[in-house]
């Protein structure tokens, strides 16, 4: 709430000091009830840390930083989920149905349309465009897999979570580099907090829901 008031009533730069807290109490939140530890995951919020205090220091100065910090949060992130995806799970058959291609063909549109809309702005890092837009859909096509596999209890926040953060790096560069307004800059905030959070809870709480699960060769 704190960070959202902040969002709200003070200018954008204050979010340079409060934002940190927000992740900082996730991560203890998954230290205190996550029984088994994973290391990836932590380190994941961490480059969140960093990648928030780039963006609210100064978004454009910094973007070539800022997108190589968000391609390896998704690079920790893909780590994370390994031991939670199995092979037969992998595979490009179980994409050929009518909501998938759906779902591409609205997520291609809308990652042309926002690499557009702010062109002028990234045509010198088109290359740290790429790297960002191919870890963001990698890491939302396994959270993607895994909620379809349904072995896994609480799958669904992983399928939240893909959502909020694919949401986040679309919104947020309309925000920074084509069309700046308070408004965004809540939306952004909430659907980031909310999608870590749920991204750490499958984490506290994912067991799989049958014993035959724990016989698949994962990853």
């Amino acid at each position: 709430m704190t960070v959202l008031a902040v969002a709200v009533f003070l200018e954008k730069k204050y979010l340079l000091y409060v934002k940190p807290l927000a992740t900082i109490s996730l991560i203890l939140l998954y230290l205190d009830h996550a029984k088994t530890k994973n290391v990836f995951v932590i380190i994941s919020l961490l480059v969140i840390i960093a990648t928030d205090t780039f963006t609210y220091m100064d978004f454009e100065g910094y973007f070539e930083r800022i997108t190589s910090l968000i391609t390896v949060f998704y690079s920790f992130c893909v780590l994370a989920l390994r031991g939670y995806l199995s092979e037969e799970e992998v595979n490009p058959a179980k994409l050929i149905s009518v909501p998938v291609i759906i779902s591409a063909i609205l997520i291609s549109y809308l990652i042309y349309t926002i690499t557009e809309m702010v062109f002028p702005k990234i045509e010198d890092s088109i290359v740290f465009v790429v790297m960002i837009v191919i870890s963001l859909v990698t890491f939302f096509l396994i959270c993607f897999f895994i909620y379809v596999a349904d072995r896994f209890e609480k799958s669904i926040f992983l399928f939240v979570a893909g959502c909020c953060t694919m949401f986040v790096d679309a919104l947020l560069a309309v925000n920074e580099l084509y069309y700046y307004t308070t408004v965004f800059t809540v939306l952004i905030n909430f659907a980031e907090i909310l999608g870590l959070y749920f991204f750490i809870r499958f984490f506290i709480q994912a067991k799989p829901k049958d014993m035959q699960s724990l016989t698949k060769e994962y990853f």
